[in-house]
């Protein structure tokens, strides 16, 4: 989703939040040294001191999406379009 503004401003503002403690410790910090930049958005999966609290975040929305019903599915996808202006059906807007 790169070159996408709104989706940027969402991560920042999530940062934001994760680094006054609101996702734990160990988030807090990678959220400081994002925001600092002392790392990359995509390294996080390769530090091996991120990689375990991101998989375990990842593997959380994921049985939580996988949960959803059609109808909250489609409630969710016209959530992600209005707020964002990306289709998650849409692979060009994924790269």
């Amino acid at each position: 989703m790169a070159g996408h503004a709104r989706v940027a401003q969402a991560v920042k503002e999530s940062l934001r939040r994760m680094k006054n403690g609101e996702a734990g410790p160990d988030m807090a910090e990678m959220a400081r040294d994002l925001l600092d930049g002392r790392i990359r958005l995509r390294d996080l999966a390769t530090t091996s001191v991120y990689s375990a609290p991101m998989i375990e975040g990842i593997e959380r929305y994921r049985q939580w999406e996988s949960e959803l019903t059609p109808e909250q599915r489609k409630d969710l996808e016209a959530q992600v379009r209005e707020r964002f202006g990306v289709d998650v059906r849409d692979p060009r807007d994924s790269e």
